[in-house]
């Protein structure tokens, strides 16, 4: 989750400042030789770079507009997660006709909003491909996530026992022909959500994508200081630094997000929007507790 208004630069240059070096060497190199020595070979015409620069731009921008669809597309599943989670619990909550003397009833009830809690998390951590168990373990119980143990794919286990702890309520007499779909509308939507992150987790652009416009770049930028040197001179290095940057800048942060998934301070705010989750249902169940800081960096919790 970003909590500033700006982007540090300190967190974009340690990805561009290498290619940047060089490249501002070589510009200075090109100034000298033109100026002072008189090297007027090295000057390029300005126009087919001109024409060059258009198409790279254009690129770049179709690559910049897919890698940040699929970032807002992450965000947007998340988003509908919260939504879906807080709308199942109030269902579970308001919709099954728990007695208030008979425990099972109502423990049976409340399982159903702890076991969407887990849901969340292992989704998280599924995603992540980090082990969930311990995360569990805090959630369910260890008897309960011991019994998740034999499962691949944590999260669809976890729909499939509230489903099952649903027919359970039906069976109770707690829950309707109606009410019943109503609820199973919900975990169906849960199922969708988990399928289209894991759409995007699994389905990376095409690596054609991320290598071809590195290479484009890099031969833009030391093809610049060429056709600049017979206009500039020696303030050669000012402009085609500046240029340089803002190419190589563009290509990274694509790079830095096409891939919401992966643990990093750029991806969705998982963990905090996880742990956003849990409080609201806690306080749904009226069991609140303290749960554990969020990670910051920098100003970001992710």
């Amino acid at each position: 989750m970003i909590l500033r208004d700006s982007i540090p630069l300190q967190r974009l240059w340690p990805r561009t400042y290498k290619r940047l070096l060089v490249l501002v060497a070589f510009d200075c190199a090109v100034a000298a030789l033109y100026v002072f020595g008189d090297w007027h070979w090295l000057s390029l015409d300005a126009l087919p770079l001109g024409t060059l620069g258009s198409a790279l731009t254009i690129f770049l921008a179709f690559r910049a507009n897919a890698a940040y669809g699929r970032w807002w597309e992450a965000r947007q599943l998340w988003g509908q997660l919260v939504n879906t989670s807080r709308a199942l619990s109030r269902q579970a909550l308001t919709a099954l006709d728990a007695d208030a003397a008979n425990p099972q009833q109502v423990a049976l009830r409340n399982d159903i909003v702890v076991h969407q809690i887990a849901f969340v998390h292992a989704l998280r951590c599924h995603l992540r491909k980090q082990n969930p168990f311990p995360e569990l373990a805090g959630v369910l119980g260890r008897a309960q996530t011991d019994a998740l143990r034999g499962y691949g794919n944590v999260p669809n286990a976890l729909t499939l026992r509230m489903a099952e702890q649903l027919q359970q309520a039906r069976e109770l007499g707690m829950l309707d022909s109606l009410r019943w779909s109503s609820l199973d509308n919900s975990l169906t939507t849960l199922a969708n959500i988990q399928g289209s992150c894991e759409r995007i987790k699994n389905t990376p652009l095409p690596r054609q994508f991320s290598s071809l416009p590195r290479v484009l770049v890099d031969a833009y930028c030391w093809l610049v200081p060429l056709a600049l040197v017979a206009g500039l001179g020696i303030f050669t290095p000012v402009a085609s630094a500046l240029i340089s940057f803002t190419l190589i800048a563009i290509d990274t942060a694509s790079g830095a997000i096409e891939d919401p998934f992966e643990n990093t301070v750029n991806d969705t705010p998982m963990t905090a929007l996880s742990r956003g989750i849990e409080l609201t249902l806690r306080e749904m169940l009226d069991q609140r507790k303290t749960l554990p800081e969020v990670r910051a960096i920098d100003g970001f919790v992710y």
